[in-house]
């Protein structure tokens, strides 16, 4: 997922995607459902845009292939564990010997080096071996599962695009060619900032989960509707204009650690929100400072207006369908151009 992904944005910012798939490991997510004339619509999603192959590498006359591929292209993306490549004839060694300009990018779970190099994981794995998983948990203290993959986004597909632009950009500079070994367990270690910093002071983000229901001013509340609208208050600035939105003066503070759950009466914030619906919140939140958004279905976020301005994503066509995809995952705005 995170390589398709990954390259389907590259194919977004006009480069142009070669993907190649071999005859006896076809990429699964071609098979998920719904589909459309047999094919799933996320393959289609993250993969129309791209040139795509199928070549058995491994075969002599698909090697040759593969190998005359690797010559014109700037840029090649592996997802193998270590070694593979080196089981398929076509280590570091040969594609540095067949395009000594090239950039060769390993993404792996675990990297090229270390105890865990050889080892499976997947989202959840590489979420519990940083501590991220340990950080969310239900009223009976079980870690809570999140329903989106996270450190295959943030790990495999934006790390993946960072080593891309910046390896290529080295590889222009320096003239040699680069080698680089993205590990999606190295990359989701960032993602646990606040608790490692915290742990550096001596203090357990557990007993203090500042950002999982332990602060009034970052939480999430139930409405009238029983819909949910996210207040993200953490900075008291916020906080504080929403107390005037509220026409709550006394919740006002200056010391963030008077609204923490031993200090502050979370159940008023609660019941305040039981008097609204999620679009009274949201439409009371338009004329003040504050950060109260409503808690979206996916469904919703292709209708919300902001995405529309942004055109975060596009209609394409398939055999007769319309789906959305993603767009270029960053606006180019021209230095002569001016933003009003």
């Amino acid at each position: 997922m995170a390589g398709p992904l990954s390259t389907h944005m590259l194919s977004q910012m006009d480069t142009e995607v070669i993907k190649n798939e071999s005859p006896q490991r076809m990429d699964y997510t071609r098979y998920y459902q719904p589909q459309i004339n047999g094919i799933s619509k996320l393959f289609h999603s993250i993969n129309y845009s791209k040139k795509q192959l199928i070549i058995d590498y491994e075969a002599p006359q698909g090697f040759r292939q593969i190998v005359e591929e690797i010559k014109i292209a700037d840029i090649l993306v592996k997802q193998f564990r270590p070694g593979a490549m080196q089981n398929f004839n076509l280590s570091f060694d040969t594609v540095k010997k067949n395009h000594p300009n090239n950039v060769d990018i390993s993404v792996t779970g675990y990297g090229q080096l270390g105890a865990k190099k050889d080892a499976a994981g997947h989202d959840l794995n590489y979420m519990d071996e940083t501590g991220l998983l340990n950080m969310s948990r239900d009223e009976q203290g079980k870690p809570i599962l999140p329903g989106f993959q996270l450190n295959d986004i943030s790990g495999g597909v934006f790390m993946l695009l960072s080593a891309c632009t910046s390896g290529l950009l080295a590889q222009r500079m320096r003239k040699v060619m680069q080698y680089i070994d993205v590990s999606l367990f190295d990359a989701t270690v960032a993602l646990g900032a606040i608790a490692q910093g915290m742990l550096q002071r001596n203090a357990d983000y557990n007993k203090m989960p500042i950002l999982s229901g332990y602060l009034v001013n970052c939480y999430v509340n139930e409405c009238s509707d029983k819909k949910w609208i996210a207040l993200g208050t953490l900075e008291l600035k916020f906080w504080n204009s929403f107390c005037d939105m509220v026409q709550q003066p006394s919740w006002k503070t200056l010391d963030l650690s008077t609204l923490a759950a031993e200090t502050f009466n979370k159940t008023e914030v609660e019941e305040l929100f039981k008097t609204k619906t999620q679009e009274q919140g949201v439409v009371m939140a338009s004329n003040f400072d504050v950060c109260l958004s409503p808690v979206l279905e996916v469904k919703e976020v292709y209708e919300q207006k902001h995405t529309k301005d942004r055109a975060v994503f596009k209609e394409i066509k398939i055999d007769e369908e319309r789906i959305h995809v993603y767009a270029k995952p960053y606006k180019t705005i021209w230095a002569t151009a001016r933003m009003t």
